[in-house]
């Protein structure tokens, strides 16, 4: 048998328990391709397609050290869908890295649900002051859009990224993540850079606020 089929129960397992709205993918580490996917969301996820940006990068940045999964990170499909993904790194009886398995959960009618709830309750939108979500513009990339959001923020605090206050590096991660920005992969990545942190730093901001909120 396989190495990697060994892994394969934990995928079905997962698959069955989350529902055809998410996708499970396991990686194959040392080739850095898909070895079974179920549910895939575009055509290109197949067996032996290459391994994603996002995950590469977390072998690249070498995540599996320092941590054995990461969660509750957002993302964007290619048809822009709103998804909620977590990423297992899966190691051998020796303990070597050996697979990766992610699930991405599309979460875009729940949150319309949740904006459905929130018109009911309060009455209006309590987005509607905020900026335009930015994958509703075409004239530059998403890439392009990233940066140019994360430089305009910035440029609020007429300070270097290097002199702000651990409490302005939250304000900017809260205001970022009210635009939406996090939901494209790699924003976080590119938000560590400008202020000469560490994602995991992102990541932690980003669970304070979610704390925060969760006990107001």
């Amino acid at each position: 048998m396989h190495n990697m089929d060994r892994f394969l129960p934990l995928t079905k397992f997962i698959a069955e328990m989350v529902g055809p709205d998410a996708e499970v993918i396991l990686y194959e580490v040392e080739s850095r391709t898909v070895y079974h996917v179920i549910n895939p969301f575009d055509d290109e996820m197949v067996a032996g397609s290459e391994m994603r940006s996002l995950e590469r990068s977390f072998l690249e940045e070498r995540r599996y050290e320092r941590e054995d999964f990461i969660v509750n990170y957002r993302a964007l499909s290619k048809q822009k869908n709103k998804l909620k993904s977590a990423t297992i790194f899966l190691r051998s009886d020796d303990c070597r890295l050996v697979a990766v398995l992610t699930v991405n959960a599309n979460v875009e009618r729940l949150v319309e649900m949740r904006d459905m709830l929130d018109v009911m309750i309060s009455g209006h939108r309590p987005y509607d002051q905020q900026s335009p979500s930015f994958y509703n513009s075409f004239d530059i990339s998403v890439e392009g859009m990233v940066v140019n959001t994360i430089k305009d923020e910035l440029a609020k605090y007429h300070v270097a990224p290097t002199r702000l206050s651990q409490q302005e590096k939250l304000e900017i991660v809260s205001s970022l993540d009210q635009k939406g920005i996090f939901l494209v992969k790699g924003a976080i990545a590119e938000l560590a850079g400008f202020l000469h942190t560490t994602e995991t730093t992102i990541y932690r901001y980003l669970n304070k606020l979610e704390t925060a909120k969760n006990r107001s």
